[in-house]
């Protein structure tokens, strides 16, 4: 099983939160890049597409919804050719409130696309200060509106906090409005700008306040109500193979889970010209790649696991990791359930609330040195 990444790194302004490539300048247009995607997919359809089974399809950027409908025909026809739709489980396009137009939300209907993501930043009140939002908390129910509307029913809003202008209050009424709002998947993401005590006093409040009101926090920064998990963010977390496509965009590949010598990672030229004249010519748009031993993969399960409402299980780092975790780090995992920070579970590293706040912290202590 696979996921399949599209990256569109259109903007029509930078965003202090969005850390991946993105391009304010419309040169090349989206019908050039479209056709570069084209030739990109034409590139994997005998090798990786050709065995792989497709499990999740994310369109995401940038600004996805920046690109018109009639200029990505190319790229809609090259997935058409190469992906059976039957076999995909989940259908992600990430959306702007501005571009959430009836005609553009029709049109992904019409392509069969069941579930959107949508920028909000905030649902209440002003929106965090450094983060240049182009719309209202107003706009984005309205948008929501039109979503249901045009009937779709699986919908994440992107959420920020931690910024220095954002208080505990409007992060507290923005939560509120959010669940007032009935939407059934929250993404946070977190500025750095703000204090780290802040930031984690924010997280904290979301932590307790959204499971309460039925949402279930199977990622460290993702809540889902039942029912609404996002598939490719369960594929990501569980160490799965993506192909990612687009300039900028990294690819994970480890189908063979029993040879660890076969794990790659490579990433495309972060640069949208050289990557449509690089596939215009025919050329690979790789930019860098890596062959990851079995100690690397290993720190990054145990990275991305921790981040899980299920956690680390212990016999599955043995099996395909080649490291058992209990017998390297008893010390760390004694003292760990000691302070309280993980459950008392002799097969699983599963971090309690508390733990969770200090994620990144116990990351460190248990692969350091592995």
């Amino acid at each position: 099983m696979a996921g399949l990444y599209i990256h569109v790194p259109f903007r029509e302004a930078p965003r202090p939160y969005d850390d991946a490539y993105t391009t304010c300048d419309p040169a090349p247009g989206a019908s050039a890049y479209a056709t570069a995607l084209a030739q990109e997919i034409s590139q994997y359809s005998d090798s990786l597409l050709a065995d792989a089974k497709l499990r999740t399809l994310y369109v995401g950027g940038g600004r996805p919804s920046l690109c018109p409908p009639a200029a990505l025909r190319p790229l809609v026809e090259a997935l058409a050719r190469t992906v059976d739709p039957s076999g995909l489980e989940e259908v992600t396009v990430e959306l702007h409130p501005a571009d959430a137009s009836p005609a553009y939300l029709a049109t992904l209907r019409r392509w069969g696309v069941p579930r959107l993501s949508v920028e909000g930043l905030s649902v209440a009140g002003t929106d965090p200060s450094g983060a240049g939002a182009a719309h209202s908390p107003n706009d984005l129910a309205r948008t929501l509106q039109r979503i249901r509307g045009a009937g779709f029913d699986d919908v994440s809003v992107d959420l920020l906090f931690g910024d220095e202008g954002q208080s505990r209050t409007a992060w507290k009424a923005s939560l509120h409005r959010a669940v007032m709002l009935d939407i059934p998947h929250l993404t946070l993401h977190e500025m750095t700008t703000g204090a780290p005590d802040k930031r984690a006093d924010q997280l904290a409040f979301a932590l307790s306040f959204l499971p309460a009101k039925g949402y279930e926090p199977y990622e460290l920064t993702h809540f889902a109500r039942p029912g609404h998990r996002s598939g490719h963010q369960e594929h990501v977390y569980a160490h799965g193979s993506v192909l990612g496509l687009g300039p900028g965009a990294e690819s994970f590949w480890w189908p063979p889970r029993a040879a660890p010598s076969t794990a790659r990672r490579w990433a495309n030229v972060a640069d949208l010209s050289t990557y449509v004249e690089r596939l215009q010519n025919g050329v690979s748009p790789v930019a860098r790649t890596e062959t990851l031993e079995t100690s690397a993969l290993a720190r990054e399960y145990v990275l991305l696991r921790l981040r899980t409402q299920e956690g680390l299980n212990l016999n599955t780092l043995a099996d395909r990791y080649d490291l058992a975790l209990q017998a390297r780090k008893p010390d760390t995992l004694g003292r760990l359930r000691e302070q309280g920070l993980i459950h008392d579970d002799p097969d699983c590293v599963r971090l309690t609330d508390r733990g969770r706040l200090l994620t990144d912290a116990i990351t460190r202590r248990l692969v350091r040195g592995i």
